[in-house]
């Protein structure tokens, strides 16, 4: 790819996408947080190439409101009725007999087609700006190391290999963030229900597993949420306690404690999982 953009520059080709300039002036937020102006950004994904304003009718009237479609509709003297696909629709079918000169149309900025495949590919860059609490230069320096990998399999290996990274570390957080994180990627973006349990397993067994670690005792309880996802998991499974006990060790049995400490995390696990079922 010989784009010159950073994450910052790519984060807000996403916020734009399908945004007239209107809707994404937002300026304290972008200086705020990623100290940068939009305009410049703008500017540059509109000098790369990368995004164009698009004029087109069928895109600029899915930006007015439904009060407003049939105003243009009734100075036309056309039928006002109906839902807004079938108002568009009406509009772009008697475009020729409609003034449009008073009508507020706003270009909408979108993708050019010689870079849908980039778009596409980096979608993973919204999740780690709103869930992540990872650097997003670190994110995209990945995927520019392995633009060959689709957008699921780029943020779920960099988050693995930040895990592995981290996993032997004596304060594992980072690890534990990690896996937190790829259970909602998983979940989330995904959605892959056995995959995200997966690495929920890992987030919760290294949590009890660091707490027995540090204090000798286990001071951690599950969110209700968590029991939640755990109990419907083990109801669609059609499962026992017992038998999702040694599936949960088993799971994360390449974590670096042994058996015996991952059979009791899993146990200590089950035990709340169970409390007020």
């Amino acid at each position: 790819m010989n784009l010159k953009l950073d994450a910052v520059d790519v984060l807000y080709m996403h916020y734009i996408t399908d945004r007239t300039t209107e809707e994404v002036d937002t300026y304290d937020f972008w200086v705020r947080q990623y100290d940068r102006n939009p305009v410049q950004l703008l500017r540059h994904l509109l000098d790369e190439g990368v995004i164009y304003e698009d004029d087109s009718l069928h895109v600029t009237l899915w930006k007015l409101r439904v009060f407003e479609l049939k105003i243009i509709l009734k100075s036309a003297g056309l039928k006002v009725s109906g839902n807004k696909p079938s108002l568009v629709e009406r509009i772009i079918l008697n475009e020729e007999d409609i003034d449009f000169t008073s009508v507020p149309l706003k270009n909408v900025y979108k993708v050019n087609a010689g870079h849908e495949d980039f778009y596409q590919q980096t979608h993973f860059i919204d999740f780690f700006h709103f869930n992540g609490n990872i650097d997003l230069h670190e994110v995209y320096d990945f995927y520019l190391s392995h633009d060959h990998l689709a957008n699921h399999d780029i943020a779920v290996k960099f988050l693995e290999k930040k895990a592995r990274d981290h996993i032997h570390h004596e304060n594992k957080y980072t690890a534990v963030k990690c896996y937190y994180l790829l259970a909602n990627y998983a979940q989330d973006e995904m959605g892959d229900p056995l995959l995200s349990i997966y690495y929920l397993n890992h987030f919760t067994m290294l949590v009890v597993l660091q707490s027995a670690h540090h204090r000798g005792a286990v001071h951690f309880d599950l969110d209700g949420y968590t029991k939640d996802r755990y109990r419907a998991f083990i109801e669609s499974e059609n499962m026992g306690l017992d038998a999702f006990a040694g599936c949960l060790a088993e799971s994360v049995k390449q974590l670096p404690y042994s058996s015996h400490e991952l059979k009791s995390a899993a146990a200590f696990i089950i035990k709340l999982i169970n409390e007020k079922a």
